[in-house]
């Protein structure tokens, strides 16, 4: 009796042995057929596309920047001087027809100001300053505004730019230039292919330099405003040659072809 029961107990103990290495067979062949269809290669054929829109306007709107300075031995009278030439100028710009709205004070500083004589470091007094941001958005008013400004000697005036007022619809019809070049140019290579169809799978588009006003890199490129000072007699109106504002926008597109 006790030779047949431990007869069964060897039988029943190999059973599970081989159980645990069928189960362990089976987990390693189930494995490794995940792995062969993980690094199975990817048969989908895609082009990417950089496509650039560009859409040319006649600017209405400009924006420049103007700096006020007053430099005293004493504190109290740079500070006064300041606070008059602020007030004389900003009643000036309102009275061109500029809104109190578009006339933006971006900084105020006042610190000491030295110089150097005969090898040291003088004391010239306290200097106190102002940047004045202005936006003029009838830009046919701009060489009178900044004929004015120029004349007066206690204003520094510079950082002229052209925007429009509808610079979001005129970026958005960039888009769509870019988008429509995309498309001609992989129905072009779709000619050259065996695949004669696309999709689009994937769209991002690329931001420009600043989202108010564009910066420019050049005048005869990008249409700066241009002042010709040359041929200026006392009293004369600055020439200015506003030019055309070329708005572009950058698309990167990814197209499944089949």
């Amino acid at each position: 009796f006790l030779l047949n029961r431990s007869s069964d107990l060897n039988k029943k103990t190999n059973i599970r042995n081989f159980m645990k290495r069928f189960f362990v067979i089976i987990f390693i062949a189930l494995t490794g057929a995940g792995m062969l269809c993980a690094t199975e290669p990817n048969t989908n054929k895609t082009i990417k596309i950089h496509s650039v829109g560009e859409v040319e306007v006649i600017p209405d709107m400009a924006t420049f920047n103007i700096d006020l300075n007053c430099l005293d031995v004493n504190l109290a009278n740079s500070k006064k001087c300041l606070v008059e030439k602020s007030a004389s100028l900003i009643k000036k710009l309102q009275s061109s027809g500029i809104a109190s709205k578009d006339i933006m004070t971006t900084s105020v500083n006042m610190h000491k100001s030295y110089t150097w004589q005969n090898n040291k470091r003088v004391f010239e007094g306290y200097k106190s300053s102002t940047s004045i941001f202005v936006t003029v958005r009838d830009v046919n008013k701009l060489e009178a505004i900044y004929s004015d400004l120029l004349e007066n000697k206690n204003a520094e005036v510079g950082g002229l730019n052209y925007t429009h007022s509808k610079i979001d619809s005129i970026k958005n019809e960039a888009y769509l230039n870019a988008l429509s070049k995309a498309n001609d140019i992989v129905d072009k290579l779709l000619t050259r292919l065996p695949e004669k169809n696309k999709e689009i799978i994937r769209i991002l588009n690329g931001e420009y330099s600043s989202p108010a006003i564009p910066q420019y890199r050049g005048y005869n490129e990008l249409g700066l405003a241009k002042a010709d000072m040359s041929s200026m007699d006392e009293g004369s109106v600055v020439s200015i040659n506003k030019g055309t504002l070329k708005i572009q926008a950058d698309l990167y597109i990814e197209y499944s072809i089949k």
